[in-house]
């Protein structure tokens, strides 16, 4: 069985976190200081190029970063990050390419084959249910299982963590739900259900998110890291 995913939050407040995701319209100084590791996203649907992500990459010493893909298009988003990589090559960015593909992904990874990490996009909408999720990832290991691979926008849910969590499925996953919980004064307990334990408008309100918002992204890390744990053990007792 796989060690637990890294947990990436997809952030805009400066928490003491050390795995950080931003897209081009958020990403600021501020945020990228407090992380250890940095996925520079290319912000599906935001309008940048891939040399304008390149650069954002290069600017904020990205450890990651990912081409700019397209909602459900394999064609667009195949020509896409293969301008990306010869932009790449010809820049001094030092990060390492996520090849971003869209579902289903062992049908796409047929036109992007042979590259060492990808990120599986695409699922953050609401007329993909889990379990499409759940196969998606899973046609995608069994044609490509050794690679490094990010499932973007899907980690922060309790059935989505135990299906997945352990399996050697995801190297990475990332979600906004730390940082969007905090903003409603919402913890999360341990099955990751958002608790309300502050008075929304108060004075203080704005003081508390990013505490919030730093106990419940290790919150979702920790879940991870127990789930992977679990499945291992079950594993190994059957």
């Amino acid at each position: 069985m796989g060690d637990p995913a890294r947990v990436f939050v997809a952030s805009a407040m400066p928490t003491d976190y050390p795995y950080k995701l931003q897209k081009p319209s958020t990403v600021s100084d501020r945020v990228r200081d407090t992380a250890d590791c940095f996925i520079m996203d290319s912000g599906i649907g935001d309008d940048v190029s891939n040399s304008e992500v390149i650069e954002l990459a290069i600017t904020h010493d990205a450890d990651y970063v990912v081409g700019k893909d397209f909602l459900h298009e394999h064609d667009r988003t195949t020509e896409s990050v293969l301008e990306f990589l010869n932009l790449l090559d010809d820049s001094e960015c030092d990060a390492t390419p996520l090849i971003p593909l869209q579902p289903p992904y062992h049908r796409h990874y047929k036109q992007l084959e042979g590259f060492d990490h990808y990120v599986l996009g695409g699922m953050v909408v609401d007329d993909v249910t889990l379990q499409e999720k759940i196969n998606w990832i899973k046609e995608f290991r069994q044609v490509e299982p050794d690679a490094y691979t990010h499932a973007l926008g899907v980690g922060g849910g309790i059935r989505f963590v135990r299906q997945i969590a352990g399996r050697g499925l995801v190297d990475s996953v990332d979600c906004s739900t730390p940082e969007r919980a905090a903003m409603f004064g919402c913890v999360l307990d341990d099955e990751l259900r958002q608790n309300e334990c502050r008075v929304w408008n108060g004075d203080g309100a704005s003081k508390r998110n990013i505490p919030l918002a730093e106990f419940n992204s290790w919150q979702i890390a920790d879940v991870w890291e127990r789930e992977s744990e679990s499945e291992h053990t079950q594993t190994t007792l059957c």
